[in-house]
């Protein structure tokens, strides 16, 4: 295959993978790997084929004469606060990131067709009162203490977070990144801002990482947010605003203000049933209101933040329901509008959709739905 060696290392190093870890993916020797790099050799077509399955792209993003402009997507990858242990974004996690931005890009452009307005997205920094952003942001949803209360479970909960966020005109992905990805993540844009929420999570830690990373998106502080937990200690200032400001969205100072001190989890769990949030953002909420302390925070057991398993029987969902959960209602409807009214064809927007030939009216069946 003629591929053009600047490309093949383009790609790997985009991707997060060394050399070494891509030639045993693909099963050839590292020497070998070099050889093409160096256009010292030529691979087969079957070599060529792993090599897109490994580092995730097209067949003929090899074949092509030189690599991309670029797609590298600059986020700071924050650790909670206190955090020892320090890490690079993994390649799982960098794929994902292109995918978004892939995304961001293809959603930009289409809306500048349609002539749809940009989202009103104001400018905070840390010397905002994230306090006073999350009041602000959940008046502008229009999401009441009773509404909250009433919503029947978390992934309801999340489910009307998420349309809440959208109808403001922010793009909310949900990406299966795995347990030890990072929750979420954030990349700005002036016509399509972006939140990507990691589905290994509960749906309750799901909307904490919802409002943090718009909390990311209000500072312009694009982020790859970890995992671990925090501690009461010093440490990234911009992370600390973002939880504040993602806890009061979520627990307003009212709906606990007939709350008083909390020490125990047996008060603390079923306040965060009521209001659908983890256990953990109700121990935020309840510290910063001075109702709680962090011995309360630091004995959550880990069992906390692992996702519940639903139980056998179903026949679990198709490829198109995967797709539409996954980029939402926002981005769905915006890819039907645009061939409903002839700006892109519906095999266009299939393929980069990834569903069947032949979806496209199941697809839009969806946003009618929504």
């Amino acid at each position: 295959m003629p591929i053009t060696p600047a490309v093949l290392e383009w790609a790997i190093e985009e991707s997060g993978l060394s050399r070494a870890e891509v030639a045993e993916q693909i099963g050839v020797a590292e020497a070998e790997l070099d050889a093409w790099i160096a256009d010292e050799a030529k691979p087969a077509l079957t070599a060529c084929r792993k090599l897109a399955a490994t580092l995730h792209r097209q067949l003929a993003v090899f074949l092509l004469p030189a690599p991309p402009l670029s797609e590298h997507v600059e986020v700071n990858f924050r650790h909670p606060i206190g955090a020892q242990h320090r890490r690079e974004l993994t390649p799982e996690e960098r794929r994902f990131l292109r995918r978004a931005k892939r995304l961001q890009s293809v959603a930009a452009w289409l809306l500048a067709e349609l002539d749809r307005e940009s989202p009103r997205l104001e400018r905070m920094s840390m010397r905002d009162d994230p306090e006073d952003a999350g009041s602000r942001w959940r008046s502008r949803m229009g999401v009441s203490i009773a509404d909250q209360s009433g919503w029947p479970s978390a992934s309801a909960a999340f489910d009307q977070w998420r349309s809440a966020v959208e109808r403001l005109g922010i793009t909310v992905v949900q990406f299966s990144m795995g347990a030890d990805a990072c929750r979420g993540f954030s990349i700005s844009d002036e016509r399509t801002p972006l939140v990507a929420v990691n589905t290994a999570w509960p749906d309750e830690a799901r909307s904490f990482t919802l409002f943090h990373e718009l909390g990311h998106l209000l500072t312009r502080t694009d982020s790859a947010c970890a995992t671990a937990p925090m501690t009461p200690h010093a440490g990234d200032l911009t992370e600390r605003w973002c939880e504040t400001f993602a806890a009061a969205v979520l627990i307003p100072e009212a709906a606990l203000a007939n709350t008083t001190k909390v020490n125990s989890l047996s008060v603390l769990s079923p306040l965060a049933r009521r209001m659908h949030v983890s256990v953990r953002a109700m121990a935020l909420r309840l510290i910063s209101l001075g109702k709680a302390s962090w011995p309360l925070y630091q004995s959550i057991p880990p069992s906390a933040d692992v996702k519940r398993r639903g139980g056998a029987g179903g026949t679990g969902r198709n490829r198109v329901e995967i797709r539409a959960d996954e980029f939402g209602a926002r981005t769905t409807e915006l890819f039907v509008t645009a061939v409903q009214r002839d700006i892109i064809s519906s095999s266009q927007a299939l393929d980069y959709l990834d569903i069947p030939s032949g979806a496209f009216d199941r697809l839009a069946m969806t946003t009618t739905a929504g």
